[in-house]
């Protein structure tokens, strides 16, 4: 009896698909958010304006909605930047589990995501998707199902993957692709080494290493340099001294002699003009 009851218990930790949840955040209500829902919607909401381009965040394997990954970017945005809606993707539940059920259920947050969007209807060519670690693949298998499977002639307008996870999201993966928003950059800070959290593969349009894309300046773990991705990311909003340079080989990326026109590291336009697909720029041990 007991042995039932326990692969009971484990059939329903990898079939059950806890309900995603979506939080609001604007100028006019930074700190208090307001929860979406699809009855709601929101059109209803008295903070969403359909003027202001849209955020969306989506956090990693064991974050939430109160993760700092969506307090420090969410601040900089509404002290640097122009009014944005930002919009976090609260899959804490599913981000819970060990790291190989919770990449499990990426598809299912993927899918929940283009449901709720679908009957906001945003305008898709204005929203920028952020995520981190497997957030970075929800947002890229996300904008592909919406276009597969509703025929959307209308692309993400970029995604930008914040050092996206790399176990399990090898080559013929779902992962994150290029291909996946009319712009997508990568900030890779800890694609090496043999429990690395990053997966180092150039996979968008600007890949963007990060002192190498390893080994981050100040950290002794891999944790601190994959938690890296998203505060120089952060800090990308108003300081505009983190710029990356040119690669034309590996070599030049190891070595530290990358050369060419600097490119802006992360921010919030929707598109930028490269010259490169590889860049890298050098940080101190706080990119603040």
């Amino acid at each position: 009896m007991l042995k039932l009851a326990f692969i009971l218990a484990i059939v329903a930790v990898y079939c059950v698909h806890a309900k995603t949840r979506f939080f609001l955040y604007t100028q006019k209500n930074p700190s208090v958010p307001e929860e979406l829902t699809e009855e709601t919607g929101i059109w209803s909401s008295p903070f969403f304006s359909a003027e202001n381009n849209t955020i969306i965040l989506i956090h990693g394997h064991r974050g939430s909605a109160r993760s700092p990954f969506n307090a420090l970017i969410t601040d900089s945005i509404f002290r640097f930047q122009e009014p944005h809606n930002v919009i976090v993707v609260d899959w804490e539940q599913d981000a819970s589990y060990s790291y190989s059920i919770s990449s499990g259920r990426v598809p299912f947050v993927a899918r929940e995501w283009v449901h709720f969007f679908r009957s906001v209807a945003i305008g898709f060519s204005n929203l920028h998707l952020v995520g981190f670690g497997l957030g970075a693949h929800v947002a890229g298998i996300a904008s592909r199902w919406y276009s597969d499977q509703y025929g959307c002639a209308e692309s993400i307008g970029r995604i930008t993957g914040l050092d996206p996870s790399g176990s399990g999201w090898g080559s013929n993966s779902q992962r994150l692709r290029n291909t996946d928003a009319n712009y997508v950059e990568v900030i890779h800070t800890d694609g090496s080494g043999l429990l690395a959290n990053g997966i180092g593969t150039a996979i968008g349009d600007v890949n963007f290493y990060v002192n190498g894309g390893s080994n981050q300046p100040g950290c002794l773990t891999h944790s601190c340099s994959h938690n890296r991705a998203y505060e120089i990311f952060a800090a990308s909003m108003y300081n505009h001294n983190l710029v990356g340079f040119p690669c034309s080989s590996t070599t030049q990326l190891n070595l530290n002699r990358c050369r060419g026109t600097a490119l802006n590291i992360g921010g919030t336009e929707l598109y930028k003009r490269s010259s490169s697909n590889v860049y890298r720029i050098n940080t101190r041990s706080s990119p603040f």
